[in-house]
């Protein structure tokens, strides 16, 4: 069970959403540091070397940062702790990405090269682990730390410590959780879409119509949202970010939507016996309304 910790909250977008970090050279800076939440793993620069395999990353490069143009750079380099180290200098402007390996193979390779893009399974919890501490963790530091001879307390059930995290985290949620953002998404194929990094639990999901009209799972009076992030999603559903670390924002397809239906203008009326909703003079038959799907 996650703990909500926003204060954990270090990496970019795109640290988040692709396992990626990007850098602009500077034509004479020959070492990049990464902050990801994951440690690299270095084995060898080399892809026909055995080593290789032993790397959790790749690196690439790119004259212009545009798609297709991301080449996988395999010159000498090392690696100490988190720092990469090139052999060489790169011009001046070139874009330089640290992907690390994740089971879509990430956003940077040549189509044309089979096995230029990373994949691999290091880093499947990152949408999930870095902004946040388990529940065991939590209460396996506790134990550590307070529990045995010599210490705060000198015996205690680690199933009792397990209740008493659980109720605090209950008794944190009713302080805590006050703060609300709202997301437009666009449901991919899959029907799966990632979660922010500062999520923490849900206040309201509803989709939206094609005249920009949102519909809530739950009955309300409210026709529609004014969403404060509209970031662009690839085919896969999941944000894209520029070349900032930043997700893109794009435009509102409900802020648009609503605003080409009838000038922006449309009522809502529940009927007390029927459950209809109506959109200027005309009813419209919603009995599935605020229903679960």
């Amino acid at each position: 069970m996650p703990l909500p910790n926003n204060g954990l909250i270090a990496e970019t977008n795109r640290q988040y959403y692709e396992g990626a970090q990007g850098f602009i050279a500077n034509g004479t800076q020959t070492s990049f540091t990464t902050t990801f939440d994951t440690n690299l793993v270095f084995g060898s620069y080399n892809p026909t070397a055995a080593n290789y395999a032993l790397n959790n990353f790749k690196l690439y490069t790119s004259p212009t940062g545009y798609a297709e143009s991301w080449a996988e750079y395999t010159s000498a380099y090392t690696v100490a702790g988190n720092t990469i180290t090139l052999n060489a200098t790169l011009s001046a402007g070139t874009y330089i990405v640290v992907q690390l390996k994740v089971l879509t193979g990430g956003y940077y390779g040549d189509p044309e090269v089979p096995g230029s893009y990373a994949f691999g399974n290091t880093v499947e919890d990152n949408y999930r682990s870095y902004s946040y501490i388990t529940l065991d963790d939590v209460v396996n530091n506790f134990m550590i730390a307070y529990v045995g001879n010599g210490k705060l307390i000198g015996s205690a059930k680690k199933t009792d410590v397990i209740f008493h995290a659980k109720r605090s985290l209950q008794e944190f949620s009713y302080d805590v959780l006050k703060s609300v953002k709202s997301q437009e998404l666009t449901i991919p194929p899959n029907l799966s879409v990632v979660i922010p990094q500062d999520y923490v639990n849900y206040v309201r999901m509803s989709w939206i119509d094609w005249h920009g009209v949102k519909h809530i799972i739950y009955p309300t009076n409210n026709l529609t949202i004014d969403p404060s992030e509209t970031p662009v999603q690839d085919d896969h559903g999941v944000p894209v970010q520029d070349d900032f670390n930043s997700n893109i924002e794009g435009s509102s397809i409900t802020e648009e939507r609503w605003k080409d239906h009838n000038g922006g203008y449309a009522s809502y009326d529940l009927d007390a016996f029927a459950g209809d909703w109506r959109n200027g003079d005309q009813w419209i038959q919603s009995t599935w309304y605020g229903r679960k799907y």
